[in-house]
């Protein structure tokens, strides 16, 4: 994929959220001036959608106030650069101060009559490189992530939605007439009542494959699939959603295990899984030949050797240094 490709490709920040994230940190630094205090006020007013936005995020605050480095988790989510470390944080936002009465002025003018209902669970879950592990959520279902991987999102008491910032994840959905569980990839989204399936996210496509029951898949251009347990089904930005095709569930799920398996897969494509294990990034060069095909099974502890295995074997060649691991085309 070219650069002016990847660029087009990539997920656009979500301005108001990042404003509503910035905000929340800023009330829980105390760091708060009547000016600013007129700000937000001026900011929350200004659209319902920003009220909406300001109370996820204090909802998703409250929810992880006793994490150690949770300010900083929420800067490099949001990307906030220019946004000061909180000092001396106030863990719980509380509802006192200068932010008591901007909400009350706010709920005084009647913009705040329609406060969303405050979130059952706030969830941020997140894995490092290399790392593979299973979350318990409090409806009594439970979210494998992969190395590298995180998901966002909340559960109400009329609805459960998440979405999968980067990487993969296995879902085991509790059943829940009352409240289906959406995921968001940025272009897809799935809906489910009670299932079990695997999602994929990568630069230039989402996967997803249904392990047992029955899966809804939307596209951002509305198009929509229904699957059930075997289906498999791969979107991309310039094709939308593809054909429901047939899958090796042992294959396709075996990264639960610590194992990656492609079937005739192409380069690029096992790079991308690889560097959700390897202690350093591996990269294709420019003229690498990202589009050859590979069968291969190996453990994620093994990335090194087959590495090496691939540069003896195919026209290739593998270059190391202290920051990543490089492939390119062996002239």
């Amino acid at each position: 994929m070219s650069k002016s490709e990847s660029s087009c490709l990539a997920t656009k920040p979500d301005t108001r959220n990042i404003e509503a994230r910035a905000w929340v940190l800023s009330f829980a630094s105390g760091d708060v001036s009547p000016e600013k205090e007129r700000a937000f006020a001026d900011w929350l007013v200004a659209s319902p959608a920003n009220r909406d936005a300001f109370y996820r995020a204090r909802g998703l605050w409250d929810g992880m106030a006793e994490v150690d480095g949770i300010e900083d988790l929420l800067m490099d989510q949001n990307n906030i650069s220019a946004l000061k470390r909180p000092v001396a944080p106030t863990r719980r936002l509380m509802l006192g101060g200068g932010l008591a009465a901007v909400l009350a002025l706010a709920a005084g003018v009647g913009l705040l009559a329609h406060q969303p209902a405050a979130p059952v669970e706030s969830i941020l879950i997140a894995t490092q490189r290399g790392e593979i592990r299973t979350f318990a959520l409090s409806d009594g279902s439970e979210i494998t992530l992969g190395g590298a991987s995180r998901i966002q999102g909340d559960f109400t008491d009329q609805s459960r939605q998440l979405e999968l910032v980067a990487g993969n994840a296995y879902f085991d959905i509790a059943r829940d007439e009352n409240r289906p569980l959406t995921v968001d990839t940025g272009g897809v989204q799935v809906r489910v009542l009670g299932t079990r399936f695997d999602v994929k996210r990568r630069a230039d496509r989402v996967s997803v494959s249904v392990d047992s029951g029955h899966v809804s898949v939307r596209a951002a251009a509305g198009e929509a699939r229904d699957l059930l347990a075997g289906d498999k089904i791969v979107s991309t930005p310039v094709q939308g959603l593809g054909k429901i095709e047939k899958f090796d569930l042992q294959e396709e799920l075996s990264w639960r295990s610590g194992r990656l398996s492609f079937v005739n897969a192409p380069l690029r494509d096992i790079v991308a899984d690889m560097n959700q294990y390897s202690e350093r990034p591996v990269r294709l060069t420019a003229g690498a030949p990202g589009d050859m095909r590979l069968t291969l099974s190996f453990s994620t502890q093994q990335i090194g050797q087959v590495l090496a295995g691939l540069d003896a074997a195919y026209p290739i060649q593998v270059k190391e240094n202290d920051t990543e691991i490089l492939i390119m085309r062996d002239f």
